[in-house]
């Protein structure tokens, strides 16, 4: 079985991107070690989504419903992925799962255009720190590369 996760392992450096928002990847990765930055971008604005790290997955939404990312995600320290291709892992899935994968996947990118577009209110909750401008700047070239 390790072997076979081999094939799928790969390390990224600080500052790599491994998706953008808008991309027509659909691939699957699960976070063996590391921290990765969930973000969006509003022109030059950079906005932290999301931290992930060790035992984390990212790119189902992609992965089941076939449609274009729907953020960036930059690693902001080492990371080990695993790199699941979409035809890989549809080989192991029953055709019922798949598409309830796809209706479950659809419902939450509605709920996450409601979100972007109107906000949350939380309470007592602790939010994700915004980034500086510096930092803002700095995330907007890597994803940009201007």
């Amino acid at each position: 079985m390790s072997d076979v996760l081999d094939n799928f392992s790969q390390t990224v450096p600080v500052d790599t991107v491994i998706c953008k928002e808008g991309d027509l990847t659909k691939d699957l990765y699960v976070i063996v070690s590391g921290k990765l930055m969930v973000c969006s971008r509003n022109n030059t604005m950079v906005t932290p989504l999301a931290y992930l790290s060790d035992g984390d997955y990212f790119g189902e939404f992609s992965f089941f419903d076939n449609q274009a990312r729907s953020a960036d995600v930059i690693a902001v320290k080492e990371t080990k992925l695993l790199k699941i291709p979409q035809a890989e892992l549809k080989k192991q899935f029953p055709r019922w799962l798949i598409l309830m994968s796809k209706c479950l996947t659809n419902k939450l990118r509605t709920f996450n255009g409601v979100v972007r577009s109107k906000g949350i209110k939380r309470k007592n909750v602790e939010s994700i720190k915004p980034l500086s401008i510096e930092e803002q700047r700095h995330f907007y070239s890597i994803i940009t590369g201007e």
